[in-house]
C-alpha cells in the first residue's frame, strides 16, 4: 500500500473514533442520570436539560458547522471540534452544579455537530468513487456501536465526568500520521 493510501486509512480510523465518541455521548448520560442527580443536586427539570441540551446543540450546530468548514477548511475545523469536545468533557468532569454541567453539554453538542459534519465531508474527499467502500461503511459501523453508550455509562456512572478525554487522546494518536489536507 502506498504512503498516501495508508495515511487515508489512518485518517479514517481517527474519524471513526471521533464519531464513535459523539454517538456514545448521546446515550451515555441517560444511564448516569441517577448518579448525576445526586452528585450535582439537580432537579428533574435540570436533568431533562442535561439530556436535551446536548442533542439540541448537536442538531442546531450541523448547518453552521458545514458553512464554517467550507470557508476555513475541514481539517482545521475537525481539530477545533476535537479541542472543544475535550474542553466540554473537562467541563462535565469538573462541573460543580447542574448549570455548569448543562453548559458543558452544550459545548459537547456543538463539538459533536462539527465532528459529524466534517467527518462526512472529509470521507468524500479522502475516498474516491472506486475506493469509497471503507468510507461508506463508516456510518453503518457506527450504528452498531450505539448500544455501547448505556453499557459504558453504567460502568462509568460513579463519576459525573465526561468520557471524551481518553478517546481524544486516541484520536490524537491516530491523527499523528497526517493525511492529505483537503480544503473546500
Amino acid at each position: 500500500m502506498d504512503t498516501i493510501g495508508a495515511r487515508r486509512w489512518w485518517a479514517l480510523g481517527a474519524m471513526a473514533l471521533a464519531v464513535f465518541v459523539v454517538t456514545l455521548d448521546v446515550t451515555v448520560v441517560n444511564v448516569a442520570l441517577p448518579t448525576l442527580a445526586g452528585a450535582l443536586k439537580a432537579s428533574e427539570s435540570q436533568l431533562q436539560w442535561v439530556v436535551t441540551a446536548y442533542t439540541l446543540a448537536l442538531v442546531a450546530g450541523m448547518l453552521p458547522a458545514g458553512l464554517i468548514g467550507d470557508r476555513y477548511g475541514r481539517k482545521a475545523l475537525l481539530c477545533v471540534a476535537l479541542l472543544l469536545f475535550v474542553a466540554g468533557s473537562l467541563g462535565c468532569a469538573y462541573a460543580t452544579g447542574p448549570e455548569m454541567f448543562i453548559a458543558a453539554r452544550v459545548a459537547l453538542g456543538l463539538a459533536g455537530a462539527m465532528l459529524i459534519v466534517m467527518v462526512l465531508s472529509l470521507i468524500t474527499v479522502l475516498f474516491s468513487e472506486g475506493s469509497a467502500g471503507g468510507g461508506r461503511d463508516l456510518g453503518r459501523r457506527q450504528f452498531h456501536r450505539l448500544p455501547l453508550g448505556p453499557i459504558i455509562g453504567g460502568w462509568r456512572s460513579p463519576t459525573p465526568g465526561g468520557l471524551g478525554v481518553p478517546h481524544e487522546r486516541a484520536c490524537r494518536a491516530a491523527r499523528a500520521r497526517r493525511g492529505p489536507h483537503p480544503r473546500a
